[in-house]
């Protein structure tokens, strides 16, 4: 009687040479021949490597690879300000980079492609770029363009502020609709965040609070490489989003995609907007695809985990 082998268990984490750069990154997993993931953190800047105890219920039925994106984090941490070439094109290559050293690594041909937030969007263009090395692509907090997300969240807030008597909000946002373009995205970028954030996001929020900490914060270390690096890529790939910019949008690549898409969002999303990222989807032509709303926020995929990797092993387990 033949017995099947022990899972081979992964964890290893550690720096790798991409684009030109030492990189961080880890690859988790219970049994090293379950499907494999590369996870896009969002931000642009929030690296997950402090946070790699969120992914344990993904782990059962894949292996997870996270990777601290170049000015992000341990990434950050390793490089500094002197960073170079902090651009969507290089970036692009850098996932395309880092998921071939993943199939390396773990002896496949293909990984499944989970992008949130920034993520999702990083995620699109790298699959249109070379669809080979994926199997699927799943987005979760799904951006298809800031623009978007910020005009249903207005819409949102003025009925939040109305139902609550939010004078204070009502005026602020009368007063950045008369801003032209960027300024007024910005304004009303910052007015509604405050709405935003819902209980569920909050979960998130305070696990990423009790790594930081209250000020005054350190000037060394992990948490001064987080925060140093979130402020970083912010600063640096925060045009790409202008209303100038049409390739802040999505829909600029097309609406034919190359392989299985599929969105997971939280219902409860306000940063990133579930209208938007529905009708993308609706819109899109790929050989399956399928839009899945879930409990949760824009973190959904962390805060109402079970749910999301039920969804995952759906769709694309």
């Amino acid at each position: 009687m033949r017995t099947r082998a022990a899972p081979r268990t992964i964890y290893e984490s550690g720096f790798i040479p991409i684009g030109g750069i030492d990189q961080w990154i880890a690859i988790q997993g219970r049994d090293a021949t379950n499907p494999a993931i590369l996870y896009l953190h969002g931000g642009p800047g929030e690296a997950q490597s402090p946070f790699l105890k969120l992914f344990l219920p993904w782990e059962q039925a894949f292996t997870v690879a996270n990777w601290d994106q170049r000015g992000s984090g341990k990434t950050f941490g390793r490089n500094g300000s002197s960073t170079p070439a902090m651009t969507l094109d290089r970036l692009v290559d850098d996932a395309l980079e880092v998921t071939q050293h993943v199939c390396d690594c773990l002896g496949k041909k293909k990984v499944i492609l989970v992008g949130q937030s920034w993520g999702s969007f990083l995620g699109v263009h790298a699959i249109k770029r070379r669809p080979g090395l994926f199997h699927a692509f799943v987005g979760t907090g799904q951006v298809v363009s800031l623009e978007s997300s910020i005009a249903d969240r207005v819409r949102w807030v003025r009925q939040q502020a109305t139902a609550s008597g939010d004078e204070a909000t009502l005026r602020a946002l009368d007063e950045a609709a008369e801003l032209p373009g960027d300024a007024k995205m910005k304004a009303e970028n910052r007015i509604t965040r405050k709405y935003a954030l819902l209980p569920s996001d909050q979960k998130y929020s305070r696990i990423v609070q009790a790594f930081t900490g209250a000020a005054p914060f350190p000037t060394q270390g992990d948490v001064a490489d987080w925060r140093a690096g979130a402020q970083f890529s912010g600063s640096k790939l925060e045009g790409i989003f202008s209303t100038n910019d049409r390739s802040g949008d999505l829909r600029s690549l097309g609406l034919d995609m190359p392989i299985p898409f599929f969105v997971i969002q939280g219902r409860d999303d306000h940063i990133a907007s579930v209208e938007a990222a529905k009708t993308y989807v609706e819109d899109l032509r790929a050989p399956a695809k399928g839009f899945v709303v879930i409990d949760g926020g824009h973190w959904a995929c962390f805060t109402d985990a079970d749910e999301f990797v039920s969804a995952l092993r759906r769709y694309v387990g």
